[in-house]
């Protein structure tokens, strides 16, 4: 990095214009319109079927304290994120596009976060490119438009980053206590990892002030306590001294109200053992140290070949501390990842906002600039990226001719349209008309995405059965009562969600289906793949055993298998 600009002082905030708000304006619109469009197209997947069965029965019980599945308890999760999703439910009812509406909320509220901090930081230009990466990055999309906590994480991450660098850093009370009230709740989220990865992030920064400080003279005893108390006013100050009270008292009353209302530590040692115990000593999850470097381009893409670009070029940037602040952060929340044993691909989301402010302004300034640092790098970079619409555009086209695969008409028009968008968007590179090619690579990758998560979507789901067995089985189990059903082996929340049944009996295998329809000749019971090849092995099972439903093809999850069983009439 160049020291030709060694000013020291953090960047000051920048006017807003009516401009500016604009901008700031389209994004959320254009965010809407990839965020909420068709949140309930997609069966639930994974977990998304616990956070949508606990708001349901949270709704159904009243009891807002005590997270169920199935009647069981299950506190493997804070209930913030829980508690988020209820408005929804209580509004239009417990649906797919409910229990995704916080997430798909929270992935805008980065968006437009990300804008203002990239304005702040390196001007328009930069703050509007690094939002329309950051808005167009797939794995961001996607986690926008699922239901977990891991979006509401990285908000609340940025959320604590903003409040830093506008105030924080000074040690201005307010900042500070939204910075430390944020951190106490945004650890009821997922856990403490939001705040542990701000503080950490802010620390890591603050440090390196220090020993920025302390290099250019002699350390002394003196040099040393003016470096530390002028860098880490945020915790060594009456302000911050003050809202790290206030945020005990937040952390405190979100930590045990659970408790007082359900009379158990379930929740407490929840804490304790999902993010202290797995981040130490972890008990899964466990992935390679160097997993996040794989982890980190797969969840930049379709833009990681002008993130590696943009890392090239960052080394040619001036000294002064909006430069090293975005570069440290992201520095930071890798290396917090890195050293947790714990690993898993989407941990590594709260990077990718670091990685959207480093692309945005290493391009832009080689939009306004053609001889910019890393000129050459970027301009390959940005040539290859503007191929990729092009050979999604052909594969829509060939998908088109796939009988196996699904088929919808808008995808010949919409291959046809990226294919020569890519040609121009390459061609205008080639004559120097670098931000119309730029803005059209962008343009056509948005609107791939959007038919991707909407149309694409929609035809992917007509290929699974889940949902339509999920119908049948409704159909079928009209007229049962909730005691003569069983799942075996207990089945999935996303089965339990979409069954909309009281507590149902869970057995842990065919023995106790034997037992079952003993208790109960008339029930029937709900089985998986695994135990439909052990059932069907027995040949006593075979000829009492009549099916009344079963999936035609693969599960969405896993390719599993669901089917109901009744005994036979004698």
């Amino acid at each position: 990095m160049k020291t030709d600009d060694p000013h020291t002082r953090f960047i000051p905030p920048r006017r807003w214009t009516s401009h500016s708000r604009y901008l700031l304006l389209g994004l959320a619109v254009v965010s809407a319109a990839l965020f909420l469009s068709g949140l309930s197209i997609r069966v639930l997947w994974g977990s998304e079927g616990r956070w949508a069965v606990v708001v349901r029965e949270m709704i159904s019980s009243g009891n807002y304290f005590l997270p169920t599945i199935n009647g069981e308890i299950y506190f493997d999760k804070p209930l913030l994120s829980y508690w988020l999703i209820a408005p929804f439910a209580l509004a239009g009812g417990m649906s797919e596009g409910a229990a995704r509406m916080p997430s798909a909320l929270a992935g805008i509220g980065c968006v437009l976060l990300i804008f203002t901090m990239g304005r702040r930081l390196f001007g328009e230009r930069a703050g509007l490119v690094s939002a329309g990466f950051l808005l167009t990055t797939v794995m961001f999309i996607f986690w926008s438009r699922t239901a977990s906590a891991e979006i509401l994480n990285v908000l609340s991450v940025w959320l604590m980053l903003w409040a830093f660098i506008t105030g924080g850093i000074d040690g201005q009370l307010k900042k500070l206590i939204f910075l430390y009230a944020l951190a106490a709740t945004s650890a009821f989220l997922k856990g403490p990892v939001a705040p542990a990865v701000g503080f950490s992030a802010i620390g890591f920064y603050s440090l390196v002030r220090c020993v920025t400080d302390l290099r250019t003279g002699r350390p002394s005893r003196e040099t040393v306590k003016k470096a530390f108390f002028s860098h880490f006013k945020w915790v060594a100050s009456g302000p911050g001294l003050l809202s790290i009270g206030v945020a005990f008292l937040v952390f405190a009353a979100l930590f045990l109200m659970p408790v007082m209302a359900t009379g158990s530590w379930q929740s407490a040692e929840l804490m304790w053992r999902e993010n202290v115990l797995r981040f130490v000593k972890p008990f899964d999850h466990v992935e390679p140290p160097y997993a996040y470097l794989k982890h980190t381009l797969v969840f930049f893409a379709p833009w990681s070949l002008i993130l590696l670009g943009s890392l090239w070029a960052a080394r040619t940037w001036p000294a002064n501390w909006a430069h090293r602040w975005t570069l440290l952060m992201g520095l930071a929340i890798f290396l917090f990842f890195t050293a947790s044993g714990s690993r898993r691909s989407y941990y590594i989301l709260p990077l990718v906002p670091a990685l959207a402010l480093i692309a945005g302004k290493a391009l832009s300034d080689w939009l306004a600039k053609p001889g910019a640092g890393g000129g050459r790098s970027l301009k390959v970079a940005i040539h290859l990226t503007a191929t990729l619409p092009g050979l999604a555009g052909i594969a829509l086209v060939s998908s088109y001719f796939i009988r196996d695969l699904p088929h919808h008409p808008v995808q010949i028009l919409l291959g046809v349209i990226s294919i020569a968008g890519s040609i121009i968007a390459n061609m205008l590179l080639l004559r120097g008309s670098r931000q119309s090619g730029a803005l059209l690579v962008f343009s056509l990758v948005f609107v791939l995405e959007v038919w991707g998560f909407t149309g694409g979507m929609a035809a992917m789901e007509e290929m699974r059965s889940f949902r339509s067995f999920c119908r049948e089985a409704v159909v079928q189990l009209q007229g049962v009562e909730d005691g003569k059903i069983a799942l075996l082996p207990g089945g999935d929340s996303s089965l339990v969600f979409y069954l909309d049944r009281g507590p149902l009996k869970t057995l842990a295998d065919p023995r106790e289906a034997a037992l079952f329809w003993r208790e109960h000749p008339d029930g029937v019971v709900i089985a998986e793949s695994s135990s439909l090849e052990r059932l069907s092995a027995d040949p006593a099972f075979r000829n009492t055993v009549a099916t009344l439903v079963q999936t035609k093809g693969p599960r969405e999850k896993n390719g599993n298998r669901l089917a109901i069983f009744r005994l036979r009439p004698q």
